[in-house]
């Protein structure tokens, strides 16, 4: 993927890559090497794509200074078969246990699927089955069950809003601190 195009954030040039597939959403990603991609539906225009890169322009410079302090992240171990059974178990039960203090009258409880993700801890897709990822299982408890309520919470609020967040809080307080720390474990 060529990083032909540039953005310019005080005295950095940062190159960008642009990929473009059927998803509705723009992610921007800054691999492990400092790479900057922006991943984006074929219908946003690369006018629109540069002004929410320059948008979040400081925060890529960031990342790229991180990782060029830090070095590049160390791929995390796989799962063998005993490790991927065993996340299946302590995630069903983390999410029978959070599932209990969340649910409302009439909310059904998503059909949970663990698998090996690559690039996120959890999805909730049409508000009835989570995805969880099974790296997951290596997390503190706390950090497992804030995934958690994050994909039930989307049952309730689809966006990462300040409404999304306010139901996030009434779960998991300290939502803040448990990102951070998942933050700093390998996916």
């Amino acid at each position: 993927m060529p990083h032909d195009r540039i953005i310019v954030h005080g005295d950095e040039r940062i190159p960008y890559g642009i990929v473009r597939s059927a998803r509705r959403t723009v992610a921007i990603v800054v691999g492990a090497d400092a790479a900057v991609l922006v991943r984006a539906p074929y219908r946003v225009s690369e006018r629109e794509i540069e002004r929410l890169l320059l948008e979040r322009a400081g925060w890529v410079a960031r990342k790229r200074e991180e990782i060029g302090r830090l070095g590049p992240a160390v791929a995390p171990a796989p799962l063998g078969p005993k490790e991927l059974a065993e996340a299946r178990r302590l995630l069903a039960e983390r999410l029978d246990v959070c599932w209990a203090a969340f649910a409302r009258p009439g909310e059904v409880k998503p059909t949970l699927r663990v698998r090996v993700m690559r690039s996120r801890w959890g999805s909730l897709i049409g508000g009835c089955r989570m995805s969880l990822n099974a790296r997951l299982a290596r997390a503190p408890v706390e950090c497992i069950d804030s995934v958690v309520y994050h994909e039930l919470c989307h049952m309730r609020e689809a966006g990462h809003g300040p409404a999304f967040y306010g139901e996030l809080a009434r779960y998991v307080p300290d939502w803040r601190a448990r990102r951070t720390e998942l933050r700093r474990l390998p996916l």
